[in-house]
């Protein structure tokens, strides 16, 4: 039975055409990029997000501040009130407003407290607290970075990740697509080796190759759909550079108009408010002025001045937008202002 086996011995090996090896190489390699990119991503987010809720906190805080003032003067017109009332020169509805408008205050106090706790419990979770270890935070609400040209800022939204991701998918598909093509060249098998044949008690050499037929014709499918790939990943790189180029115009016209809105208050409009308001007060006392004349003085004032707050806060979360947008921090200006802890010729406030 033995005597017609035939025993062979082979090695073979397939021999890839097409820079096969270097378009799988191109693919992991852009594959690790776009991971990359995509964490990147994940940071700025993350960053954002703090920045958003340590501004929260600052405006918060000048609320609170705010409120407490307000409720101080609240307080002390009703003091005035009061000896106006008892000498005579003023009706006792005048005092019930004025008690109606420390209780007003009051509750608008506690209302700020709430929302500064909350403020604060948000920017504690990003740490995975529940509970604050801080009881405030430190900085300016009213310092802004430097002013930067649109076209500028424009520029680096470029290297924004969102757009960089989409390079990386281009480079993704592009190496895809050269990988497909490359499928379209047949691979040659080779074997050698060396057969026994104990019939003839002889030893043979072998030797053998072989090619698929009609190999790009079959991968015709596979390269027309790389190419869809490809070319759908340059329209949407091409809408989201649209789209962040639209929230930057955005973001950076609204910035300069609540910085150029907050600077007004600051510098002109609460300064005369604050005049008004002394020389209402003066002329209240002296019975010139009624007590709505007061009142809406004082309420002016702190109209303006929660605008300046609300205003410096827009401000700073537009940059903090614009940050996002251009992946790297704006500038601090040497020239950025501070609030002062009191306005000239004030009193109360």
């Amino acid at each position: 039975v033995f005597d017609s086996t035939e025993f062979t011995l082979s090695l073979s090996s397939i021999l890839e055409l097409g820079d096969k090896r270097d378009a799988r190489a191109s693919v992991i390699s852009n594959r690790s990029s776009q991971i990359a990119a995509m964490r990147k991503i994940e940071a700025l987010n993350l960053l954002s997000e703090v920045n958003r809720r340590y501004i929260d906190i600052l405006a918060a805080q000048e609320r609170l501040l705010l409120a407490k003032e307000a409720t101080l003067l609240a307080e002390e017109t009703l003091t005035e009130v009061e000896k106006r009332s008892k000498a005579g020169v003023a009706p006792k509805a005048e005092i019930k407003r004025a008690l109606a408008a420390v209780g007003n205050a009051r509750l608008t106090t506690s209302s700020e407290q709430q929302q500064l706790d909350y403020a604060k419990v948000a920017l504690a979770m990003m740490w995975n607290e529940t509970i604050p270890s801080f009881t405030r935070v430190e900085g300016s609400l009213y310092q802004f970075s430097s002013d930067i040209e649109f076209t500028t800022l424009l520029e680096k939204v470029k290297r924004n990740p969102e757009i960089l991701i989409y390079a990386t998918q281009e480079r993704l598909k592009e190496a895809q697509l050269r990988l497909a093509r490359t499928e379209s060249s047949a691979d040659i098998k080779w074997s050698v080796g060396i057969k026994q044949i104990q019939a003839l008690n002889d030893t043979a050499l072998t030797a053998g190759f072989s090619m698929p037929l009609f190999a790009s014709k079959r991968n015709v499918g596979a390269i027309s759909a790389a190419q869809a790939a490809r070319d759908e990943v340059v329209v949407k790189r091409k809408a989201t550079m649209l789209a962040l180029h639209n929230q930057l115009y955005r973001a950076y016209s609204n910035r300069k108009q609540a910085i150029f809105t907050a600077k007004n208050l600051q510098k002109s409009i609460i300064p005369t408010l604050t005049e008004a308001l002394n020389e209402t007060q003066i002329a209240y006392q002296r019975g010139r002025y009624s007590y709505l004349d007061y009142l809406s003085a004082r309420q002016e004032l702190l109209f303006a001045r929660r605008a300046m707050i609300e205003s410096a806060a827009a401000a700073l979360r537009y940059g903090t937008q614009i940050e996002q947008l251009i992946a790297e921090p704006l500038s601090v200006s040497q020239s950025s202002h501070t609030q002062p802890k009191t306005f000239p010729n004030q009193k109360a406030f």
